[in-house]
């Protein structure tokens, strides 16, 4: 049985030739966002799902899978790595034990990490970066306004880096589900939708990225009308805030200046593709190149559907493609 010890998280990573992500000019940052699906450690602490209790989950099994997500982390080889769905901090020293052993060059590694979850929560958000982390803010809700009682609900984490260009404020956003009915969980995230816009009206004039899974495909959003949007990468949807009546305009790659979307989604769900997983950058921010990462084990090669982590097979990544943007 392969034990993990904890260690400073640090990562120190080797360059694989022929990476995924393309090379950047020097001013490009690439930023992918994952959920990687209810990536539990091999311990049980009680907080786990009821799949991942028992003689169905094991040390071994979370050892293999640490390790075709870390390979995975050496193929994309992005700067800035958003995680939905990482169960605590060990996860992320046991990330950094794993890919440890490949050093190769400093200034190439994933030396910050931040990782938040709800107390009592089973799954939360972490961020790996080459860039300093200066703060972590985290914005809950406490509802008591509604008809139906406040479900759990995972707070948004705000994330200031130091990039060589200034301040980037990355929000990173795990949204209400729509388990328990879409129209039913809808009043949810339009909360948690208030509390993001507020983010960005607050920081107006700031370099803002928002990352994640919001469990609400583009098409939800309100959107600017197609015959207003041009190639130019300038804002495409309004965020609302429903307390104030009051709106942000940001950019979505996911939306084409012809007003289509970008094809494939990022999470395929009865039989059809849903985008879910979302970027949405301030004016300050300019998103060069957007797509779904679909040159991977992660995915199927012909129909690019996740390949979707099973426990009684031990195989699979993630029921998610990871998404991709670089900026400047």
């Amino acid at each position: 049985m392969k034990k993990y010890k904890k260690i400073v998280p640090l990562l120190f990573i080797f360059l694989l030739s022929g990476c995924l992500v393309p090379p950047l000019t020097a001013e490009s940052v690439s930023v992918v966002n994952w959920n990687v699906q209810t990536f539990f450690d091999g311990i049980s602490d009680g907080c786990e799902y009821s799949d991942f209790k028992g003689g169905s989950w094991s040390q071994e099994k979370y050892a293999d899978r640490l390790s075709r997500l870390c390979d995975s982390i050496q193929r994309i080889n992005a700067d800035i790595f958003v995680f939905e769905e990482i169960e605590n901090d060990g996860v992320l020293f046991d990330i950094s034990n794993q890919l440890s052993g490949n050093i190769w060059s400093k200034n190439k590694t994933w030396p910050f990490a931040c990782f938040r979850k709800n107390p009592g929560d089973s799954i939360g958000c972490a961020v790996l970066s080459r860039f300093p982390i200066n703060s972590v803010k985290l914005h809950k809700l406490d509802i008591r306004t509604e008809d139906s009682v406040q479900p759990a609900m995972r707070a948004m984490m705000e994330v200031s880096l130091s990039l060589k260009s200034g301040t980037l404020i990355l929000l990173v956003n795990h949204w209400k589900s729509k388990s328990g009915g879409e129209e039913e969980s809808e009043v949810w995230r339009n909360w948690q939708e208030s509390v993001m816009t507020r983010c960005f009206i607050r920081n107006r004039g700031n370099k803002i990225l928002a990352a994640g899974d919001f469990n609400r495909d583009i098409s939800e959003f309100e959107l600017i009308k197609p015959d207003s949007v041009t190639l130019e990468k300038i804002p495409n949807l309004n965020l609302r805030n429903f307390l104030k009546d009051e709106t942000a305009a940001v950019y979505s790659p996911w939306i084409r200046g012809t007003g289509n979307f970008v094809s494939p989604g990022s999470y395929y769900y009865k039989s059809r593709w849903e985008r879910i997983d979302h970027f949405f950058a301030s004016p300050e921010v300019s998103i060069k190149e957007f797509y779904p990462l679909t040159e991977g084990p992660w995915c199927s090669e012909e129909t690019y559907v996740p390949n979707s982590y099973k426990i009684y097979s031990g195989y699979g990544y993630s029921d998610h493609l990871p998404i991709y943007c670089s900026i400047e």
